[in-house]
């Protein structure tokens, strides 16, 4: 039986004071937030986070809102999970001040290192036949993580997977488009999902899915075309050093450009209220040592909370408005 929200924020909240007076700390409450996935505890000094099961870049983003509204606080992030507090403590290297990312395990609260980044997949050689087709589909061609993909507007209708050709906008639809267009060759299908991605991924398709999914990578589609419109040239995609695992997550889109003094500069978009961002972005700095960043968003979502929030990160950002049929109601995750 699944547990209330509420009921479970509150079972967090208590195990969060047990750990915090256990390990010595004060514990004596000064104001909380709590949801049902996390649990705060803010006292005289410190605020802490108690991480639930989300994933790290999740907790570390509550944990940061929370500091930026409390910035005379030291945060502390509390994990059960290693591996996950190894994630976290990468992430918070790119943020000012020392944030601490702690592990609770036999009673015992201990502080945690970073954990190394992952190797960078290797790409291997574009085939021709892959290119042909998507040349001919109008779509265009990117490669991230070591996967060639083909791409409407940010969107992905097609990627080469060990050599393998696939058609169709996530995993579900490419499984399904071999079962349904058996008998068409792979550049009639890719014609065919092109096409249709082309006239849903509009503003005028209001919630139409293929209007409403990875407009992050939507909102980049556009700054690689025009780079001018934030300053940047010569703009390249970036790899993510996570993956979204769903196409409806929020979930930022990174490049690097070059600015007037020619210097690197991390782009990162982001459309509504992502809570992983900033630490999604600090790891990215952290990984790539940009000059600085430019956050580019819808100008609806420039928030205060998020402006806030940026000013954690240890480069020097800036948030930049771009207006686009990318830009959705503000909405939060």
């Amino acid at each position: 039986m699944s547990i209330e929200p509420e009921r479970r924020a509150e079972l967090l909240k208590a195990k969060l004071i047990g750990i915090v007076k256990s390990a010595g700390y004060d514990a004596t409450e000064i104001k909380t937030e709590s949801n049902n996935s996390h649990s705060a505890l803010l006292t005289k000094d410190r605020c802490w986070v108690l991480a639930g099961d989300e994933n790290p870049q999740s907790v570390l983003g509550k944990g940061i809102f929370l500091l930026a509204r409390n910035p005379e606080l030291e945060l502390y992030v509390v994990f059960e999970d290693i591996e996950t507090a190894g994630i976290a403590a990468r992430q918070a290297i790119g943020l000012k001040g020392e944030t601490k990312i702690m592990h609770f395990h036999k009673g015992e609260l201990t502080q945690v290192s970073s954990a190394p980044f992952p190797d960078t997949p290797i790409a291997p050689v574009l085939s021709e036949d892959f290119e042909a087709m998507c040349r001919e589909a109008g779509v265009s061609i990117v490669c991230e993580n070591g996967i060639w993909r083909g791409e409407i507007l940010g969107l992905e209708v097609v990627r080469v997977d060990e050599g393998d050709i696939q058609v169709g906008v996530g995993r579900f639809d490419r499984e399904a488009g071999e079962l349904l267009n058996k008998g068409k060759s792979r550049v009639e299908q890719l014609v065919s999902a092109a096409n249709q991605v082309r006239t849903q991924r509009t503003a005028a398709a209001g919630a139409h899915p293929l209007a409403t999914l990875s407009r992050e990578r939507w909102l980049r589609h556009k700054l690689l075309s025009e780079p001018e419109i934030i300053g940047l040239s010569e703009m390249t995609p970036l790899d993510s050093i996570h993956e979204s695992k769903n196409l409806k997550d929020f979930f930022p889109a990174a490049a690097i450009g070059i600015d007037k003094d020619h210097k690197q500069v991390l782009c990162v978009c982001s459309v509504g209220i992502d809570i992983g961002l900033i630490p999604l972005t600090a790891e990215l700095a952290a990984l790539h040592k940009p000059g600085r960043i430019v956050i580019a968003l819808p100008p609806q979502d420039m928030l205060p909370l998020i402006i806030e929030a940026s000013h954690l990160l240890n480069t020097p950002s800036t948030l930049i408005g771009v207006d686009g049929e990318w830009a959705c109601p503000t909405r939060s995750q």
